[in-house]
């Protein structure tokens, strides 16, 4: 089994598939937000994690802190080239145990040529050799996605506390799916599934598809 990095909007189910694959597959589970966490709170002089400052759409809210989106994915985007790779020959070579992990913070134009060069340099392996890009792609409408929210928050939920006028932002920014993203990474031969209904159905059939 190759290592998986699962990528989408926000409420597509990242984590809960990472979560699922790693109990199926005997992976190891890497979770970007729980990191971005440990940066913010160990060394907040380097720039990952609280926000300063009013909150825009683009932000985000884990585990009690508001996130600067923009300047997290800035800073942690190269650490987070550099250690995937690092993991991914360290399974190679010494446990034999893949990772799954599910990403939030990552800019595909900085991390990708590092990954590609890391890898070649470190191993010879390629990206495609190391890992296998899921992609999660919900195409509810603004308002649907609003409604489901809204109707399955609780108070740990980071949306609970957002006015609806800022939740209708957010839910503009996390439906669709980008076709232009998909067409200038195409090289990374990307496995997306369409989680807008179903989606435990959806995450069944991502389990079956890699088994084969």
């Amino acid at each position: 089994m190759k290592n998986i990095l699962i990528f989408g909007h926000s409420r597509a189910g990242k984590t809960t598939l990472a979560q699922r694959l790693g109990r199926e597959f005997q992976m190891n589970i890497i979770n970007e937000d729980h990191l971005v966490n440990t940066f913010g709170k160990a060394f907040p002089a380097l720039g990952i994690g609280e926000c300063h400052g009013s909150l825009t759409s683009h932000d985000i809210h884990i585990g009690g802190d508001d996130i600067d989106y923009e300047r997290t994915t800035r800073n942690i985007t190269p650490f987070m080239a550099y250690y995937l790779c690092e993991l991914a020959n360290h399974a190679r070579q010494a446990t034999g145990t893949p990772f799954v992990a599910d990403l939030t913070f990552f800019d595909f134009d900085v991390a990708i040529p590092l990954m590609q060069q890391t890898l070649a340099d470190a191993c010879g392996m390629t990206l495609a050799d190391a890992f296998i890009f899921i992609g999660l792609d919900n195409h509810k409408t603004i308002e649907a996605l609003f409604a489901d929210i809204r109707k399955h928050d609780t108070a740990e939920d980071w949306t609970h506390s957002l006015s609806d006028d800022e939740l209708l932002a957010h839910c503009a920014e996390n439906v669709g799916a980008d076709e232009a993203f998909y067409e200038k990474w195409r090289g990374l031969a990307w496995q997306r599934y369409d989680v807008t209904e179903g989606r435990k159905r959806v995450f069944d059939r991502i389990a079956a598809d890699l088994k084969i």
